[in-house]
């Protein structure tokens, strides 16, 4: 494949009736429209649940979950084709996001390390003297008080 390519998650949800050789069908057709459209898929999961509320006057649907590596452009192709199929209740295609290279980090020197730490203790000392501050404006006031009551 020269064009370029992303990964997506293709997971549709099949009527209840299909089984056997009937889901094995829809599986080769829907691989089939894949491959037609010069794309990879790989099935990974297959399970029949409730559905939460009913789609088409059915209850339970087979879900079927994908891999397909396939270029932008043709998803909107698939997802037409999707919704024609009888078979296919509903259907959801997301992109899977790809990890960004993590940036390497800057090495520090030795003096911009010194200075961070130097600041860092002045922040704390300032808390400190703060916070002391504001505890002795606290007993001043309690002071106060105590004088005002005698």
């Amino acid at each position: 494949m020269s064009e370029q390519t992303n990964n997506y998650e293709l997971t549709f949800i099949l009527s209840p009736q299909i089984q056997g050789d009937d889901l094995n069908n829809t599986k080769n057709e829907i691989q089939d429209l894949i491959k037609k459209a010069n794309g990879i898929i790989e099935f990974k999961r297959e399970e029949k649940k409730e559905l939460a509320y009913p789609i088409n006057k059915q209850g339970q649907g087979i879900y079927l979950t994908t891999n397909l590596i396939i270029s932008p452009e043709k998803i909107n192709d698939i997802s037409k084709e999707l919704k024609i199929n009888k078979k296919i209740l509903r259907h959801l295609i997301r992109q899977l996001s790809i990890p960004k290279p993590e940036k390497p980090k800057k090495e520090k020197k030795p003096e911009e390390i010194k200075k961070e730490i130097i600041e860092k203790k002045e922040k704390i000392e300032k808390r400190k003297i703060e916070s002391d501050k504001t505890k002795l404006e606290e007993i001043d006031k309690k002071l106060d008080e105590i004088i005002e009551e005698i």
